[in-house]
């Protein structure tokens, strides 16, 4: 992926993320996944960073996982459609959850409770290996809620 395709692929996952509410619950966004958990997905040994108030990004190189916490109680504004963006439910993860995006980068979202996690792998090398390692990832951090 050339660096401008992956500058314009972060900057859209980061703008979908960006629209989660503030964090509800006392959760350290960086404490949802270990860097064992993130690092077959980078491909190489990460450590996590905070990334602004409500989440963390690890990352390696071109690629990263970015994970964000919002509160749930704007689910329906957060789930509702939107210009330029596809929306797909995802079943079996959280009380309810979606892959979505547009340009290329997919970014899963999930409603737990209270909360709603959004999950973002962002350089994997196929959309299928993003998807599922987003899935796999979102449902560890789930636990830890």
């Amino acid at each position: 992926m050339k660096a401008s395709s992956l500058r314009l692929a972060t900057l859209t996952a980061l703008a979908l993320v960006l629209t989660l509410p503030r964090i509800a619950s006392a959760a350290d966004p960086c404490k949802l996944l270990t860097a064992d958990e993130v690092a077959p997905v980078i491909g190489s040994s990460v450590s996590p960073n905070p990334f602004g108030n409500n989440g963390c990004m690890w990352g390696n190189g071109l690629q990263r996982v970015i994970l964000m916490l919002g509160d749930a109680s704007t689910w329906s504004q957060i789930a509702a459609p939107a210009p330029n963006i596809t929306k797909t439910d995802v079943s079996g993860i959280g009380d309810a959850a979606f892959f979505g995006g547009g340009f290329g980068t997919w970014t899963l979202t999930v409603k737990q409770g209270n909360d709603v996690i959004s999950l973002v792998v962002i350089g994997a090398k196929t959309p299928d290996l993003q998807n599922s390692s987003e899935q796999t990832l979102a449902k560890l951090a789930l636990k830890r809620l």
